[in-house]
């Protein structure tokens, strides 16, 4: 999703073009204030879109909450917690196989 920036004080000289730029052309717009991303206007499409995928995702959390409803939670962050670090270290060997091979 691409977006034009503008900044807080121009979107408010300029709401009305604002509104119609992005209902018109789907573009959403980062309003910013001194620089920073304040907010971001988008089009009614892309709002409920990122609702829909909002929702599907509390969904899948949701189902496996229910697939793990009798597991105890001190024990599933103790697996997890070890996956996560296999993982890093996996990713910290790969990185540094290339400097090795110099």
């Amino acid at each position: 999703m691409s977006a034009r920036r503008m900044s807080a004080r121009e979107a408010r000289a300029n709401f009305g073009d604002l509104l119609g730029l992005v209902y018109y052309t789907k573009e959403a717009v980062i309003i910013e204030k001194k620089g920073r991303p304040f907010a971001v206007v988008v089009s009614p499409q892309d709002y409920e879109a990122l609702q829909k995928e909002q929702e599907r995702a509390w969904s899948v959390v949701d189902q496996v909450r229910e697939r793990n409803a009798d597991k105890d939670p001190d024990e599933v962050l103790t697996d997890v917690t070890t996956e996560v670090e296999t993982v890093r270290q996996k990713l910290y060997e790969e990185k540094q196989a290339p400097k090795r091979r110099r």
